[in-house]
């Protein structure tokens, strides 16, 4: 266990990651090892560090998120390196995405330790919290590359939440204190990593890979999408895609989709229909508040969400991250938030969702008249404001810049910091 203590938990405190119990009294620190979890984690330790293994895991279990672009962008290089994703028990719907060049190991097996024992390299898209609670700590000589998985968002995650519970806390804690570069897409997205990540890492303003696709020609993404999910080719799509709530509660789900897709086709003109993306935490929604499915195609098994965000017309969502990678096409976007008072209480909320360029409804009759009203050139206007505020520096060209640092660490280590200062976008 390893972390920075605040300056009240130096004075007093008692914190147990589930492999050690530290206390801390007045500046002295007694620690307490939990010998059977020090002995899984170290069962590997050693076993040489393969120079060319790189680890990736995405935290939902599909071939998606940064963690994906960056992959594939090793990929296309055609470079030589050993590439290990660790997946998790949702894979058989997942299975078909991976392509040819990468192993798979199942998370909660002894493989997947013992791949990140030995692993130059490894990538995440989310906090390692099963494997802290496993034991697994960094060895000397390994690098942890975190990307995240949100950015610009504007639900509060980590230290900033209010329901945090101090468990998990400390697990995300002890997880930061191994990071040693964050992956930033700007300003607002690196103070915010200072925070949740508490000063842990050095945080590199690449842009985030994920986005790339936003900058490229999506006609093969969009077929894929139509493809995979059986859309008429004459329709256009609209993205609802709500967050989760803790408590499970589904009476904030409301939306009423009928006159949704009447407002839009008489506003936007065309004929649409609705994909509904389940967050994963929630993946039982549809089964609670829908009955029928005319005009709804489910969208939640579908691996990429980026891949659903480019073939998109609309994107509806309450508090997700995902309308603010969205923003990036110019196409409208709304939020559709029943509870923002009760939310914001709860989870917490950056900044009023009043303060960004998507008109705000809090129930379906100021949800038709936002469409109604929507003025496309005020709203273009309105998210480049929002972006250049942030100071959004993503182009397309993250991927490249992040595996131009990997490139470095595995083959010119001695010039990482050379690297860095080519990478970062300027």
């Amino acid at each position: 266990m390893s972390y920075k203590l605040s300056f009240w938990e130096n004075i007093f405190s008692v914190v147990n990651d589930e492999m050690d119990k530290q206390i801390c009294i007045l500046g002295f620190k007694f620690r307490f090892r939990n010998k059977k979890k020090v002995e899984q984690a170290n069962i590997y330790k050693d076993l040489p560090i393969e120079n060319n293994k790189i680890v990736f895991r995405h935290h939902f279990g599909s071939y998606a998120c940064n963690v994906k672009y960056i992959t594939e962008e090793i990929l296309r290089q055609k470079l030589p390196y050993d590439i290990v994703w660790v997946v998790n028990k949702n894979i058989l719907k997942f299975l078909k995405d991976f392509p040819a060049g990468i192993r798979l190991v199942m998370e909660d097996t002894s493989d997947a330790v013992k791949e990140y024992s030995t692993a130059r390299i490894w990538v995440e898209s989310e906090r390692r919290r099963s494997f802290i609670k496993k034991g697994l700590y960094k060895r000397d000589g390994q690098i942890y590359i975190q990307t995240f998985h949100g950015s610009l968002g504007i639900k509060k995650t980590a230290a900033d939440r209010n329901d945090l519970s101090k468990k998990a806390l400390v697990i995300s804690k002890v997880d930061a204190s191994q990071i040693d570069y964050l992956i930033s897409n700007g300003a607002y997205t690196t103070a915010f990593f200072k925070r949740i990540f508490w000063n842990n890492g050095k945080i590199l303003e690449t842009g985030h890979p994920r986005n790339d696709i936003f900058f490229k020609d999506t006609t093969q993404v969009k077929e894929k999408v139509y493809n995979e999910l059986h859309i008429p080719a004459n329709k256009k799509i609209v993205l609802y895609a709500p967050t989760f709530r803790e408590d499970k509660d589904f009476s904030c789900y409301t939306l009423d989709f009928q006159r949704l897709i009447n407002a839009l086709e008489q506003k936007f003109g065309g004929e649409y229909v609705i994909l509904l993306r389940v967050h994963p935490l929630l993946i039982n929604l549809k089964d609670k508040y829908i009955t029928d499915f005319r005009n709804i195609i489910n969208a939640t098994d579908y691996s990429d969400m980026q891949e659903l965000l480019a073939a998109a017309d609309v994107v509806i969502t309450d508090y997700s991250s995902c309308i603010y990678d969205f923003m990036l096409t110019y196409k409208p976007g709304f939020i559709y938030a029943t509870d923002v008072k009760k939310y914001d209480s709860e989870r917490g909320l950056y900044y009023p969702l009043s303060s960004t360029p998507f008109p705000v409804a809090e129930n379906n009759d100021e949800m038709v008249k936002n469409i109604e009203n929507f003025d496309y050139e005020k709203y273009k206007k309105e998210v480049k404001e929002f972006l250049d505020g942030k100071d959004c520096i993503d182009d397309g060209h993250a991927s490249e810049r992040v595996v131009k640092l990997i490139k470095s660490i595995i083959e010119t280590p001695d010039k990482v910091e050379e690297t860095i200062e080519e990478i970062v976008k300027k």
